[in-house]
């Protein structure tokens, strides 16, 4: 007990440094002994996506279209003065924002499809409404029966995801080592390989081997997730469930690979609510096949979306440097394919990294970046000035993107020092936020534990721009209302605790759908 007193009576404030502004966080224990919380209240909320890079000097550079299109526009001739970030051209958006608008409505269909496979809901024939199923969901009887399938169906769906990520690593890794085995292939007969480009093939080959090695035992998890999800399911079909009188039972079958179960409504049950009236049928949820099924649906779309988002983003061509238009190899009309600006450099300086293929969806040329090289501990602002298209493979077989990051002109760094990077991917002034540790994830919902009185309620709210420290809550929370951070009376998470939270650096999970998760968080969580 003299433990928890002092946990309790050593917190007393937190001062968070967002956006250069000091904003006090009151935390402390409630009246309701136990609980660590803070108060929601407004706050400028930044989010960043930190890497590290290198520096690298530029005398000149050669821009092109990455996306194929026609030139809308040419805004530089020959021997014009730029500087970075300076629009050259501009490519017509029509047919790449009609594409991002395609890919983002099927992304849509595909969620809409895992959610009513998940809570057992169907489309009604002929209207396009999702409208709620009645029937009483398998295993829902007795203690944790729900919890049990909802378990096992997350399980499910977490083991699809995993196997598309590990899908897209064996692609960009098998990409990388064509690109690294080509001259060893293919050698030319008047210069041999070297030594580093047989080692560099050797390296590519061997990042190719260790992803299918991983995909390979990640499709034997998912495999042993569906065999657990249909046993359950096929276990509560033939285990006989109570009725309500004038409730009609039908027979309960599991449902075929890749067919997500639907229930029969006859018209006596119309208007009336599951197992509770006349007419009410049983059936069981959707099969572990069609779970996975569209869950591969939704990491293809989503795939396809940031695909569009950056083929968007690079309608634009900007420059990377300031200097000199040296060559204009566009004109507005023609098709971008092939055409070129170079622009010569006065010893202007960059910064390349490199981003997963789940942030490059983030960045966007002309984003502002904080680069502070090593050594120093003041920050240089620099901005976006392209993202490439191409991916290449990391030392953990997952893809990656190059981005170039433009500094002022006059920056005296060392060539090929590395340095910190922040790209600032958003930023708000929030009326209403919370820290960061206080809200928690399930799939694509998000919640927020609020403490009244001696009362605990979890809340679903919608997030707008997540900080590393505070987030931004756009609907669903009240300024003045206090939420939780910590639940003191519950153990400390270990390294096998699993745990659900917020990232920060730009996560934008949606507020609807989902229960947000059970109880407040564990001692741990809070006090950011």
């Amino acid at each position: 007990m003299a433990e928890r007193v002092r946990r309790v009576l050593t917190v007393t404030g937190v001062v968070v440094v967002v956006a250069g502004i000091a904003v006090v966080w009151a935390t402390s224990a409630s009246s309701a002994p136990g609980y660590r919380t803070a108060t929601a209240g407004p706050a400028s909320v930044t989010a960043t996506l930190d890497t590290t890079g290198t520096i690298q000097a530029v005398d000149q550079a050669t821009v092109s279209f990455p996306v194929s299109g026609q030139v809308a526009s040419v805004g530089v001739t020959a021997g014009q003065q730029v500087t970075t970030g300076q629009t050259l051209a501009r490519l017509d958006t029509t047919a790449l924002s009609s594409q991002l608008a395609s890919a983002q409505s099927t992304l849509a269909t595909a969620q809409a499809r895992l959610a009513a496979d998940q809570s057992g809901q169907g489309t009604a024939a002929g209207t396009g409404r999702v409208t709620p199923a009645l029937y009483r969901t398998a295993g829902t009887s007795g203690s944790g029966g729900s919890g049990d399938l909802k378990a096992a169906q997350d399980a499910v769906i977490e083991a699809q995801q995993q196997v598309d990520k590990d899908l897209a690593a064996v692609s960009a890794a098998l990409t990388a080592q064509q690109k690294a085995c080509q001259p060893v292939v293919n050698p030319d007969p008047k210069q041999p390989p070297s030594q580093d480009t047989v080692d560099s093939c050797t390296a590519a080959i061997q990042q190719t081997q260790d992803a299918q090695q991983a995909t390979s035992t990640d499709e034997q998890k998912l495999a042993d997730a569906e065999n657990a999800l249909s046993a359950m399911l096929a276990k509560a079909a033939s285990t006989p469930q109570s009725t309500s009188p004038g409730t009609q039972a039908a027979p309960s079958q599991t449902p075929k690979s890749g067919t997500g179960s639907r229930s029969s409504t006859g018209s006596s049950a119309q208007g009336s609510s599951p197992g509770s009236s006349p007419g009410t049928k049983t059936s069981t949820p959707a099969s572990a096949q069609q779970l996975a099924a569209d869950q591969a649906a939704i990491d293809a779309a989503n795939a396809q979306v940031a695909v569009a988002q950056q083929n968007l983003a690079a309608a634009t061509m900007v420059s990377p440097i300031d200097g000199t238009i040296g060559q204009v190899g566009l004109t507005a009309g023609q098709a971008s394919s092939g055409g070129r600006i170079v622009v010569l450099g006065h010893g202007a300086v960059q910064v390349s990294t490199a981003v997963s293929d789940s942030q490059a969806g983030q960045v966007k040329p002309g984003q502002r970046v904080l680069v502070t090289p090593d050594g120093s501990g003041t920050p240089i602002t620099g901005s976006v000035t392209a993202i490439g298209l191409l991916a290449s493979t990391t030392s953990s077989g997952s893809p990656s993107y190059p981005v170039t990051i433009s500094l002022p002109p006059g920056t005296e760094l060392h060539q090929g020092a590395t340095a910190a990077v922040s790209i600032v991917t958003g930023s708000a002034e929030a009326a209403v936020t919370v820290p960061t540790s206080a809200v928690r994830l399930l799939g694509n919902s998000a919640g927020v534990t609020v403490l009244s009185g001696q009362q605990t309620e979890v809340r679903r709210v919608t997030v707008g721009v997540v900080g590393p420290a505070v987030t931004e809550i756009k609907t669903g929370l009240n300024a003045g209302e206090q939420v939780v951070l910590a639940d003191l009376s519950q153990p400390l998470p270990t390294a096998n605790t699993n745990t659900r939270g917020l990232v920060g650096g730009g996560a934008r999970p949606g507020g609807q759908g989902g229960n947000p998760g059970g109880g407040p968080p564990a001692g741990a969580a809070g006090g950011r």
